[in-house]
């Protein structure tokens, strides 16, 4: 029996992605569950099983492909009685023609166009006009869980003009959308568009397309060379872009003096083997988890729309980590839960699996809250951004030994420096302050873990 395999849904919202790798070719007999191709989705690798066992008999796809959900990528012969089954379909067909013959005749003749495409021809032009206005007054504006704040006759005018609603960045209060929002979003993307090369899709909520000059030709000053952006970069600059161009950042700057923690970590380091080696990221997430349970606001999302603060009763820590394809941050479940120790196997298992592009969507979403420690690489101060619709990120440096006044003399003080910036319209500076202090002093005194958290 022949089937069309298709896209499968991989994660919520996730829409598509580019086919990576082909894992069969055809004529190559599969097993039920092997995997057929590997699909890049929103900074994931995704393999694609095979429902079913059997062959395959066609590809419909290649490497480098856009496929949506729902796409048929291959056909497959499936291992049964094939014989038994188009005798079955076959007799089923006979009384078809005998049906099929009436709705041919009746469309052949004209003398019936009185009546049928009379019909039809009402809800031909009825799709572009009628049909489309009620979705854009009655229907709530929403995709998925975005919300277009924006009026039906600035709605109407979206759609007359072939806009995405969702795309255009309201100048009104709470973000809301005016028609001249509108208009300005259609005028900017044609002059993207004829001053230098398609605009890129926009990704995420409302990101509007973010402006560029055209770029000078940079052939006449010497030899250069281009390559596509990868699907990360392409990611990565709309989130950056977005969160950079709608959030007001502030960064706070704190040092802590982990002079112990570190001498107990690399003891507890030495007794141990394996995976289980704590990290000074691991020891962070535990440390940030309980904070977000003392500072409830720095575990929120802000929802203009709704004019809300949604507050989160868990607490998902994303982990930056540096890959050959770009920075990629996989989420840490239910931190304030877990131990350390505990959190140190995932972490590493996470990490290492991250690296080699073998994680989920799933297990990329969800965060809370996100650390980005670039201690290993070197600097001793950095400004991250916010991760939208995260409202805090902490950035971690290399540690260094400094002198540090103990109210006599200078003593030699091993430092971790810590940067945290936040949405200014959700955290207050004093919070900010605070929260960051109580980070440093719950790494210079574990202890204040036990009796916090």
């Amino acid at each position: 029996m022949k089937h069309e395999i298709k896209v499968p849904e991989v994660s919520e919202g996730v829409e598509g992605g580019t086919v990576v790798s082909l894992s069969v070719a055809v004529g190559d007999r599969v097993e039920d569950d092997q995997t057929l191709l590997e699909l890049e989705t929103d900074k994931a690798v995704v393999a694609i099983p095979s429902p079913f066992a059997g062959k395959i008999t066609e590809i419909q796809v290649a490497e480098g492909d856009e496929v949506k959900v729902g796409a048929t990528i291959m056909l497959l012969d499936s291992d049964g009685e094939e014989g038994s089954d188009k005798p079955e379909s076959e007799p089923k067909s006979e009384p078809e023609p005998a049906q099929q013959p009436e709705p041919e005749k009746a469309e052949e003749p004209d003398s019936e166009q009185e009546t049928q495409p009379e019909k039809k021809a009402k809800p031909e032009p009825a799709p572009s006009s009628d049909s489309e206005k009620p979705p854009l007054d009655l229907t709530p504006v929403r995709r998925d869980d975005l919300v277009a704040p924006a009026s039906p006759t600035v709605r109407r005018l979206a759609r007359e003009l072939g806009v995405d609603i969702y795309q255009v960045q309201g100048s009104g209060p709470g973000g809301r959308i005016s028609a001249d929002d509108v208009r300005l979003f259609v005028r900017e993307t044609m002059q993207r568009i004829t001053g230098g090369g398609p605009a890129p899709a926009a990704v995420g909520e409302f990101p509007g397309l973010h402006a560029q000059r055209p770029l000078p030709d940079f052939g006449i000053w010497g030899e250069i060379s281009s390559e596509p952006l990868s699907r990360v970069r392409e990611l990565t600059a709309d989130a950056m872009s977005y969160s950079w161009s709608t959030i007001p950042q502030v960064t706070q700057y704190d040092k802590a003096q982990i002079g112990e923690l570190e001498e107990f970590r690399n003891d507890f380091n030495y007794r141990t083997i394996g995976e289980a080696k704590v990290t000074m990221t691991a020891i962070l997430a535990k440390v940030c988890a309980t904070a977000l349970k003392v500072f409830p606001q720095f575990n929120s999302s802000l929802d203009l729309a709704r004019k809300e603060l949604i507050l989160k009763q868990y607490v998902h820590i994303g982990v930056a980590v540096d890959t050959p394809n770009g920075l990629l941050v996989p989420v840490l479940r239910d931190v304030d839960r877990k131990g350390i120790e505990q959190l140190a196997v995932e972490l590493n298992d996470l990490a290492a699996r991250t690296r080699e592009r073998k994680i989920g969507p799933d297990e990329m979403a969800g965060g809370c809250f996100t650390i980005s420690n670039l201690g290993g690489i070197g600097g001793n101060a950095f400004t991250p951004i916010v991760y939208a619709p995260q409202v805090a990120i902490l950035g971690v440096s290399r540690t260094e030994m400094q002198p540090v006044w103990d109210g006599v003399d200078f003593e030699p003080q091993l430092t971790l420096p810590l940067s945290l910036t936040y949405d200014h319209r959700v955290i207050d500076g004093a919070d900010g302050a605070r929260f960051l202090r109580w980070v440093c002093e719950a790494l210079e005194k574990p202890i204040e873990l036990a009796m916090k958290g």
